[in-house]
């Protein structure tokens, strides 16, 4: 089966990475283009277009839960509509960085911490970058803690916080043992695995 080209709509660079190993664990697709400004304020702004454009090739559109109740509340309030089959819209709840950190053995090792100092369930977590911040200030790693932790008050976070998340996700990060404490998580992959492309 020829692969399937796949537009990537996205709030940041971790996401985007993330979005790539997926689409890479699913054997099914190519990265054909990616669109992104920083934040969810742009694509809440062109989600209508994005589902349009979807009618010509699929698009993964990822954006965080965040405060709002519930995945379907923030669909429906950004699409107002249906969306076309070949829009892959799914929500990490509450941050992709819950993903990330739902993989317990992968992170733990790759900061040095004990298993012991994680929560069984990511996506119960409140504010999982700030979860993420706080497991990593334990980190006994120097050059890890420097790339990810803000240098100063005016900081939200240090100088190479994508790259070194980045790192982990691309190299150490496992989907498989993420799924199982994350449910939009695997949700996400699930769909991606058996998504097939709709022809108008």
């Amino acid at each position: 089966m020829n692969p399937i080209p796949l537009n990537l709509v996205f709030e940041d660079e971790i996401s985007e990475m993330v979005m790539v190993k997926l689409a890479e664990e699913s054997k099914k697709y190519f990265i054909a283009n990616s669109y992104s400004e920083g934040g969810f304020g742009y694509i809440k702004k062109n989600i209508g277009g994005f589902n349009e454009a979807a009618k010509g090739c699929p698009f993964f559109v990822l954006t965080d839960l965040d405060t709002v109740e519930c995945p379907l509340t923030l669909i429906d309030s950004w699409l107002g509509k249906s969306a076309h089959p070949n829009l892959i819209f799914r929500i990490a709840v509450r941050e992709v960085e819950a993903w990330l950190l739902a993989d317990v053995e992968g992170f733990s090792k790759y900061i040095g911490l004990s298993e012991a100092n994680f929560r069984d369930n990511s996506e119960e977590i409140a504010d999982p970058k700030a979860e993420l911040l706080q497991l990593v200030k334990r980190c006994r790693i120097r050059k890890i803690k420097e790339d990810i932790l803000p240098k100063n008050e005016f900081a939200s976070v240090g100088p190479n916080y994508n790259g070194r998340l980045g790192e982990f996700v691309m190299k150490h990060w496992s989907v498989n043992r993420a799924m199982k404490r994350s449910d939009s998580l695997k949700r996400a992959m699930l769909h991606l695995s058996n998504f097939n492309v709709a022809y108008n």
